[in-house]
């Protein structure tokens, strides 16, 4: 039974409750039909995108369909109030569902390790890092640090420096970044980025250099990595967040996400030398496409994605995808690029559950379009692919879940 499936049975005795219990159902797509043993009954709609399906109490046999989708079935006894929470994979797609891990509160990132063998997942309301077996898809183990980190939460990304065994995790809330040891999973150090908020981590290809992206102090920490000493701190025109080099290593580019902006620094000067602007809106994330010579970034605000050159930092193309745009990563091949969309904010705000999920979106790198989308669930935010180029992840961030998917892309023509 799916670990979104929420049972909350609602047990009265008055003489009313005997003969009656309530399915409350969040689906999509809304354009499901549900069938109660075996006989389709219709759906009454209640608040924001809630269907109401009243049945006599007991055992019984649900099913939920809709055209281009994979019927689910549950077996569910129902007494009282009960609410089914899921989503529908399609028939057909690039993406195929494998399975769904529970994990801490508020997984803001997923990553694969370099071998491809684990899933670790940084915690924003939880105590640390959550690490998954990617053969069994069980959780192996959570690692936690000493005080004062442990009780402050606030993880966010992880980066991998894989010539030293290691893997960092950073904790906006203590402008730190951990350092585990690989492949025991266990807490090794921790060093101060001296920024303030610190959230993405971005090494270097030949590992000598990592990159931190400070939010409140609007500034870069240039670390060496082989002393974990910060060398210098690049100041920015806002607040920075993702951030690719170069490939010959000079120049760093840093999405500024107060404004629809990135800015090209020299890394050894350690000032900007571009600024290139996109007009109002907040650039994200950011990944290299070495083999079409571009970068692409993500626009949360705008829902679109910007193509940009890496001979002269031209802009190529403004993709329109979704709503809320996170993270974007590019598959193994270069021949799509994947971006997860938490949906609309609910009338509560980002910490909430909205009315609608989120989807994760599927863009085809020669066309630059889109080319195909599935359901997420509460808030898809954390994206990875696997080093084979076989496997994507992302989290769901309300809902504590990570979902895995072959990646099966068609034959190419």
């Amino acid at each position: 039974m799916k670990l979104r499936i929420l049972l909350m049975a609602i047990l009265t005795l008055s003489s009313s409750s005997v003969f009656s219990a309530t399915l409350r159902l969040k689906i999509f797509p809304t354009s499901f039909v549900v069938a109660v043993d075996s006989v389709v009954v219709k759906a009454t709609s209640a608040d924001g995108n809630v269907w109401l399906v009243k049945v006599r109490n007991g055992e019984h046999r649900i099913s939920i369909s809709a055209p281009g989708y994979q019927t689910k079935t549950y077996t569910l006894s129902l007494y009282g109030s009960h609410t089914i929470e899921d989503k529908l994979e399609k028939s057909v797609s690039m993406l195929v569902p494998l399975g769904e891990i529970a994990c801490g509160s508020n997984p803001k990132s997923v990553e694969f390790t370099p071998d491809g063998k684990f899933l670790v997942s940084a915690l924003l309301g939880g105590k640390g890092i959550d690490v998954f077996s990617v053969e069994s898809l069980k959780k192996i183990k959570t690692i936690e640090f000493p005080a004062p980190y442990a009780s402050k939460s606030g993880f966010v990304e992880i980066a991998f420096v894989p010539h030293q065994n290691e893997m960092s995790v950073s904790q906006m809330t203590t402008a730190s970044v951990h350092v585990i040891d690989l492949p025991s999973f266990t807490y090794k150090f921790t060093f101060g980025t001296t920024g303030v908020w610190s959230k993405v981590i971005l090494v270097s290809d030949d590992e000598k250099t990592a990159f931190v992206s400070n939010w409140s102090s609007r500034d870069i920490s240039v670390v060496d990595i082989d002393s974990h000493k910060v060398a210098k701190r690049i100041k920015v025109s806002g607040i920075p967040r993702g951030m690719i080099l170069s490939q010959d290593g000079r120049f760093l580019y840093a999405c500024i996400f107060d404004k629809s902006l990135v800015q090209k620094a020299d890394v050894k000067l350690g000032k900007i030398v571009r600024s290139l602007e996109f007009g109002k809106g907040a650039a994200r994330h950011i990944v290299a496409d070495t083999v079409h010579r571009r970068s692409c970034f993500s626009d949360m605000e705008r829902g679109n994605v910007f193509a940009l050159s890496l001979t002269n930092d031209s802009r190529l193309k403004e993709i329109p995808v979704g709503k809320k745009l996170n993270t974007i990563k590019l598959s193994r091949d270069g021949r799509f690029l994947f971006v997860s969309s938490r949906g609309p904010n609910g009338p509560q705000g980002y910490y909430k559950k909205g009315l609608e999920f989120g989807k994760i979106y599927v863009i085809d790198t020669e066309t630059l379009a889109v080319a195909e989308w599935i359901w997420g669930c509460n808030q898809p935010t954390g994206l990875a692919v696997s080093p084979d180029g076989s496997l994507l992840a992302f989290t769901d961030f309300l809902d504590n879940l990570i979902e895995v998917y072959r990646i099966a892309p068609p034959a190419t023509k």
